[in-house]
């Protein structure tokens, strides 16, 4: 079991509502992220 950061800019981005998924080789997990 390990940790990874990675930094995502999403300020050129709409506003709007964003679906993150992220996908491992043990599962994945979904985030719904919204700008406003």
């Amino acid at each position: 079991v390990g940790q990874y950061t990675q930094v995502i800019d999403m300020n050129t981005q709409a506003k709007g509502v964003y679906f993150l998924e992220i996908t491992t080789s043990t599962g994945g997990i979904n985030k719904k992220i919204v700008l406003q």
